[in-house]
């Protein structure tokens, strides 16, 4: 009988990782060619991984880092707020823009 301090421990289909037995499970119940490919395939893939130190989920995970890359901001692309052009029109009374070339001038110094 196993002792309760087991229960947290990975279950294992011999050497194996059950969700990476899953596979071979379907290949037996379904038994071609490719499916045994599949299966031999997964298999060295999560006996790989282990060796690497990484569980199935763990794996998931480092791929998905991976694939997303060193910029990773806080919030989601489409709830960024955006920096908005409000088209300023100038008043009647102000200067009107310079023609040619455009350089930002210095505001003059208040008193």
């Amino acid at each position: 009988m196993a002792h309760w301090r087991d229960t947290y421990r990975p279950a294992r289909f011999f050497f194996l990782d059950v969700r990476a037995g899953v596979i071979v499970l379907l290949t037996l119940l379904w038994i071609r060619p490719w499916t045994l490919v599949l299966a031999a395939a997964s298999v060295a893939l999560a006996w790989y991984l282990e060796r690497l130190g990484l569980n199935p989920p763990g794996a998931w995970r480092a791929l998905r880092s991976y694939l997303a890359g060193k910029d990773r901001p806080a919030l989601p692309f489409h709830k960024i707020r955006r920096p908005v052009d409000f088209g300023r029109r100038r008043m009647a009374w102000e200067k009107p823009a310079p023609k040619g070339d455009h350089y930002i001038r210095p505001l003059p110094k208040q008193k």
